[in-house]
């Protein structure tokens, strides 16, 4: 029985012209979903999902652009450039001046896993994931922070607690893997009472633990440092519901830190 199946090189030149280019219109986004990571939680198992963002449509609302810094959706990305520079001749303080792009979620959370996928570009020195009691005002500030750094490495940070005196940062695990620019890389963090976990997808896992990482968070956020711009695609959170198995891959884990 013959079926009748249709080839590109069956339509007119004009129409193949066309064909082609709505293909390659739609090739970058394509591309990009086609490699949404295929991480696995370890330290927790996933529950509900809590917030996802393909960022086929308008900006959702649990996104906040901070310090003025700019951001837009394209091609299944969302973009991050800095504030203007008359928005940042007119900050408050320098560190704080919206020179490198930084946009937090307003979503409240304990226990929870977080992916999503970033791109630097050349001028930004690093990117970071952090998660926060409030603010130095309205609560304790910043809680842990992941930093991946393209020339120090990544770290992961116990926060200090600003209602504490004498408290500091204190750096619980580090790794010398480093991010480089324009390519697209693939996080998960696990926080599940005091610990938490972080894969990179192709780097490594860093697995640390404090009292203060079982804090309540209100927000988290996604920064930058260096100046230049950011993208970040495939965003995606879950409530972090307990692991049977996580004793045993903490003790494999450990064990392989230790070669």
């Amino acid at each position: 029985m013959k079926r009748n199946v249709t080839l590109l090189t069956d339509y007119p030149k004009m129409k193949r012209a066309v064909l082609i280019l709505s293909f390659l219109a739609f090739a970058p986004r394509i591309a990009l979903h086609a490699a949404e990571p295929s991480l696995e939680p370890l330290l927790c198992k996933r529950g509900e999902p809590l917030f996802r963002d393909s960022f086929d449509g308008a900006l959702k609302p649990e996104w906040s652009p901070t310090y003025k810094t700019r951001w837009a959706i394209a091609n299944g990305t969302l973009n991050g450039q800095p504030a203007t520079p008359e928005d940042q001749a007119s900050a408050r303080d320098e560190k704080h001046n919206g020179k490198s792009p930084d946009v937090q979620i307003n979503l409240p959370t304990t226990d929870c896993i977080v992916q999503y996928s970033f791109k630097l570009s050349s001028t930004i020195t690093q990117q970071s994931l952090t998660f926060n009691d409030g603010n130095a005002i309205t609560g304790t500030g910043h809680i842990s922070a992941l930093q991946l750094h393209y020339r120090n490495g990544a770290s992961l940070l116990k926060k200090k607690n600003t209602k504490t005196q004498g408290d500091a940062d204190e750096v619980l695990a580090t790794s010398d893997w480093k991010p480089k620019a324009d390519q697209w890389y693939y996080v998960m963090e696990e926080m599940r009472g005091e610990e938490v976990v972080v894969q990179i997808k192709g780097g490594p896992t860093l697995v640390a633990r404090h009292p203060r990482f079982a804090t309540a968070k209100t927000w988290l956020s996604l920064g930058t440092w260096g100046g230049g711009t950011v993208s970040y695609a495939n965003v995606h959170i879950w409530k972090g519901e307990p692991n049977p198995q996580w004793e045993d891959t903490r003790k494999r884990l450990s064990k392989a830190r230790r070669k």
